[in-house]
């Protein structure tokens, strides 16, 4: 066989295993859901258990919330090996942890600086709801930072335990936009718009905003703080004056946060164990595991090759920590 026959051969080889890789997608080639006509909802995801201590029959499993708290992509890219923490993630090591009749307690093993505030409820809530449905004791671990949202969705738990060197607090909202009007009257850049309000385009990055825009804003923004701060008298159980005197967006070392009532105790994962099967009510040793996801397969590294790629520009943007779309965030942000 010559070199061209070979090369038609590997070509037509390479073309059928990405045809079918496409067509077990989800989606199907043409990107909509398979069947019925209003789509389906993505199953959820199983993950496996990685030993960490312990060798008793009840189990105490350990999830972790690592990164900035942010929706699930609809098409998650195996390659990257830091994904956002997402309500769809927990939600989903929440289920395993109430089917699995041996799980016994769950420690929510958090590393995130927050995210955007929608998120961040809903994964408090899940953890609630866990709560409610299953009544398994929850605890948190805090790592290296567990800030503002990550702080956030702590609040659910039964206990909080904190490095004494974690960065914590940042209890806070921030809602942050492009403001280029300067730039754009020194190019001569004119955006014009038609709009069926007066308010329509507020917060629009080619002019400056009006006083009454800004009051529009601080409202939308100290509504979510006031629940930001509903949430912590609730779930530490502090006076809610003594809340909104701390929650003035600092940070705190978890030393500092234990002596304001925002954590419980100073320690590290094996603590947190502990608590957690002190909670429960286990007399013996329990075997403590973390849920981690599954190896990626052959097709979503393929789909993950094939997926669009984010801008350059865009990449840029956010690496400087301009986001170009605005959203309400309980995150902290040096």
């Amino acid at each position: 066989m010559n070199g061209g026959a070979i090369a038609f051969v590997l070509l037509f080889l390479t073309v059928g295993v990405v045809s079918l890789v496409l067509i077990a997608a989800p989606g199907g080639t043409d990107g909509r859901p398979r069947g019925g006509g209003g789509g389906k909802v993505a199953p959820p995801v199983s993950f496996q258990e990685r030993y960490i201590s312990g060798e008793g029959a009840d189990k105490i499993a350990v999830l972790p919330i690592t990164g900035l708290i942010a929706p699930q992509q609809s098409e998650p890219n195996p390659l990257v090996s830091q994904a956002a923490a997402s309500p769809e993630t927990l939600r989903d090591q929440l289920r395993q942890a109430t089917e699995d009749e041996s799980v016994e307690a769950v420690i929510l093993e958090i590393e995130s600086p927050g995210g955007g505030v929608v998120p961040t409820d809903q994964m408090y809530r899940s953890i609630q709801d866990f709560k409610e449905e299953t009544q398994k004791p929850v605890v948190v671990s805090m790592g290296s930072t567990a800030a503002s949202g990550g702080y956030y969705i702590a609040t659910a738990a039964d206990r909080i335990i904190a490095n004494e060197s974690t960065l914590t607090g940042s209890l806070g909202v921030i809602f942050e936009y492009l403001n280029l009007a300067e730039a754009a009257e020194e190019y001569g850049i004119e955006q014009e718009v038609i709009k069926s309000g007066p308010y329509k385009d507020i917060g629009s990055s080619t002019r400056e905003p009006s006083e009454e825009e800004l009051e529009i804003l601080q409202a939308y923004v100290d509504e979510s703080y006031d629940q930001f701060v509903r949430v912590i008298v609730e779930g530490r159980d502090l006076p809610e004056g003594e809340v909104r005197e701390i929650a003035d967006g600092r940070v705190y070392s978890g030393l500092q946060a234990e002596a304001l009532g925002l954590v419980d105790e100073i320690g590290g994962l094996d603590r947190a164990a502990e608590i957690a099967g002190e909670l429960a009510g286990l007399e013996e040793e329990a075997t403590v595991v973390r849920y981690q996801r599954r190896a990626s397969g052959l097709g979503e590294l393929l789909r993950s090759r094939l997926a669009p790629s984010e801008s350059e520009s865009l990449k840029v943007l956010k690496e400087a920590g301009l986001d170009p779309s605005p959203e309400l965030r309980y995150l902290y942000r040096p």
